[in-house]
């Protein structure tokens, strides 16, 4: 039994050393490939050229830009625009309904705190026997009850006064990441695989199959600094006016194309934070508006009264939160040129990963930011 167990131990590791064998065949075989492909200026595997490699940089970009312009659009949407959308729904009836009790509890609130700070001031004997303190207390229970009923009035011109100056910070970003000077070119190229229409044309018809590309030189340019591109126009399938944008002698489209997959992700995973945070945003803004006759009631009294003051301090911040991420986004952008016109690029795309990255935490410590700038925290 020791005997046979023993054998079949020992047949059952050839399928092993079989496959271990097959699978570096394939590593020096896929290893051949790339080095002799890439030794040619502009072969690379599955068909893709240099062309391909600076559409797929200008798409991206695009797609980056385009969500976050949808961002700060909607990041500049009133919070009172919200609310007004769903006014004649159940949803929105819900909404004035829960503002107006919170009107009612935040005079409810005042008129304690208003008793509490009258009894706590008239055991003071000299407090009270000026009249010029009583008429001071009176014309503060007056101006409280029109804080309270105009909350939404008051909260309403900090909101427009703060929000100018994001007006002019979004106003003045039009792009967030460079994707200008666009040339259009026109190539000649053989099947590539993309779809069966294009393989029927160019090897059973022979007809020639032409591709239109966009290509964005700023965009190219970010992760490429020598990138050269000749004028526009047609050009046929042994004419390829892009010459290779680094100093690698084994550059290959293709495998550029995913090392920077990750970098693209990066990109748009950053995009769509900023976008959630511009989101919750307007949420939180939306509560502070229908809550704030509550902590502005606070006001009544001088020892709850920095309960209003922080209030509108983060009501502020929020506000302002717009204008730190728009100012994130042009250090960032002033960082990558910086980096490019010093050379500090090195051949390598790390710094574009780290850049964003940094771009990305920086974002989501936007809150924490917007609000040490109005000294809070």
């Amino acid at each position: 039994m020791k005997q046979l167990s023993f054998s079949k131990l020992r047949y059952s590791k050839f399928p092993i050393k079989h496959l271990r064998l097959k699978v570096y065949m394939t590593i020096i075989i896929v290893g051949i490939m790339l080095s002799v492909c890439s030794l040619t200026a502009f072969a690379s595997l599955g068909g893709y050229e240099i062309q391909d490699l600076y559409l797929m940089i200008t798409d991206n970009v695009h797609d980056t830009n385009r969500l976050l312009r949808r961002a700060f659009d909607f990041s500049q949407t009133s919070p009172y625009d919200v609310v007004n959308q769903i006014a004649g729904e159940s949803t929105g009836n819900i909404a004035i309904a829960v503002r107006n009790a919170s009107q009612t509890m935040a005079l409810i609130v005042a008129t304690l705190l208003l008793m509490i700070d009258f009894f706590r001031k008239t055991i003071n004997f000299e407090w009270s026997s000026k009249w010029e303190n009583i008429l001071i207390f009176l014309v503060k229970i007056i101006v409280i009850k029109q804080v309270v009923q105009n909350a939404d009035v008051i909260i309403g011109y900090i909101y427009s006064g703060f929000q100018s100056i994001n007006d002019r910070a979004v106003s003045g970003a039009v792009g967030f990441l460079p994707s200008g000077n666009s040339v259009e070119y026109t190539f000649r190229v053989p099947y590539r695989g993309d779809n069966l229409f294009d393989w029927f044309a160019s090897h059973v018809w022979h007809t020639e199959v032409y591709y239109d590309y966009n290509i964005s030189m700023d965009a190219v340019k970010m992760f490429y600094p020598n990138a050269a591109f000749p004028a526009g126009g047609y050009y046929d399938l042994d004419s390829y006016p892009f010459t290779v944008p680094t100093d690698s002698a084994t550059f290959s489209p293709l495998v550029e194309m995913i090392w920077l997959k990750p970098i693209f992700w990066v990109m748009k995973g950053t995009a769509i934070i900023i976008f959630v945070i511009t989101i919750g945003r307007v949420f939180e803004l939306a509560i502070y508006t229908i809550f704030a006759p509550l902590p502005l009631a606070t006001f009544a009294s001088d020892t709850t009264h920095d309960v209003a003051k922080s209030f509108i301090k983060n009501y502020i911040a929020t506000v302002l939160q717009i204008a730190v991420i728009v100012v994130m986004f042009l250090v960032y952008v002033a960082v990558n040129k910086y980096v490019a016109s010093n050379g500090m690029f090195s051949g390598t795309k790390l710094i574009q990963t780290v850049t964003l990255i940094s771009l990305g935490l920086s974002v989501v410590k936007s809150g924490a930011w917007s609000k040490k700038i109005c000294g809070i925290g």
